[in-house]
């Protein structure tokens, strides 16, 4: 039997100059569809105006979709 896994992981500057990450799993696939990145990028754009985290965000840097397939492997 085998679990897919899907995850958004988005990269920000900080304040520090640092950068700051944020995973978010059970991603939708669509983001990948057209219209998916203005989508991601406008939740990117959501946190650095509200600023939920200690650390300030200040930019965009990056954002990845990430698929995890564990996969079992039967012992005899």
């Amino acid at each position: 039997m085998s679990t897919t896994e899907n995850t958004i992981k988005m990269t920000f500057g900080t304040q520090s100059g640092k950068e700051y990450n944020v995973s978010l799993k059970y991603a939708d696939p669509a983001l990948l569809d057209e219209g998916g990145a203005a989508k991601v990028a406008a939740a990117m754009d959501s946190m650095i105006t509200d600023q939920p985290f200690e650390t300030a965000l200040v930019s965009k840097k990056a954002a990845k979709f990430i698929k995890k397939t564990e996969t079992d492997i039967p012992l005899a």
